[in-house]
């Protein structure tokens, strides 16, 4: 059973993701846990014990609608930050994926940036994130971008979550290098046989795509040409390609305005 882990500030932006991860996995079996992370002050605009409820109501009505007979529903009310209570949910709950909106427009620049969610990016480190734009209409993903360098030797727990997506709906995972003038070193083609290796029984493609202005605009023009991606994925590491998009110009960021789901993969050391 996949234990599912969705955040909401009751925004239309929360409940998109939560949408889209209830459709997603509409063939498993699992629990959603619906998570409030509140903070008593003085400006709320709603006491505590609405919110509660609300939290409740939104989790019932969400099963109502929906109405997949191997979903469970269930709300968390916490008083603490978002990123804490995220964090103590997860490890208690054993959770396999979270689900986030990302505000405004449909940018990486958003998902790295914006307040709440580049805190949760940057802090959680062993649970797979998803950051949904707001302005996403649901679609099954025929095909999984994902951009690699192969600096990082893969290891079986660091993939299993892609996979798991990948085979969900028989999606495709197209693997790209992007290319700057330098050739694979033989480590990075070691890494990559490995990673041929370790995908063998799942629908796969690697490719080398040029590097054009940064890494953002690049992906930018391939989900842009490519309307079969459903869903990008990256690894999150201390060195290499992720690390890469924080240090790109602002500027640059912005013009990656993705229309589809951000899958940020942790590292497991």
């Amino acid at each position: 059973m996949l234990k599912i882990l969705l955040p909401t500030d009751f925004s239309e932006n929360a409940r998109k993701a939560i949408d889209y991860a209830v459709r997603l996995f509409q063939k498993e079996e699992c629990i959603f846990y619906l998570l409030h992370a509140y903070h008593d002050a003085p400006s709320a605009s709603k006491a505590r014990a609405d919110l509660e409820n609300d939290l409740k109501h939104l989790a019932e009505t969400i099963h109502k609608e929906r109405q997949y007979p191997e979903h469970r529903f269930e709300s968390v009310f916490m008083i603490d930050s978002l990123v804490n209570a995220l964090n103590v949910t997860m490890i208690d709950k054993a959770i396999d994926y979270i689900f986030m909106g990302t505000k405004g427009i449909s940018s990486l620049f958003n998902v790295f940036m914006g307040s709440n969610t580049v805190r949760v990016i940057s802090q959680l480190d062993t649970c797979p994130i998803v950051a949904v734009p707001a302005e996403y209409d649901y679609a099954q993903p025929e095909e999984i971008l994902f951009a690699n360098d192969f600096k990082h030797r893969f290891i079986a727990p660091e993939l299993e979550p892609l996979i798991k997506l990948t085979r969900l709906w028989d999606s495709t995972l197209w693997t790209i290098n992007l290319y700057s003038g330098k050739a694979l070193d033989s480590a990075q083609k070691q890494n990559k046989e490995a990673l041929k290796h370790a995908l063998k029984g799942v629908k796969s493609r690697f490719s080398e795509v040029q590097m054009e202005v940064s890494i953002t605009s690049t992906l930018y023009k391939l989900e842009k040409e490519n309307k079969k991606i459903g869903m990008v994925a990256l690894l999150k590491t201390k060195h290499g390609l992720f690390e890469g998009l924080f240090h790109e110009p602002v500027l640059r960021k912005m013009t990656f305005n993705t229309e589809v789901p951000l899958l940020i993969l942790p590292e497991i050391v």
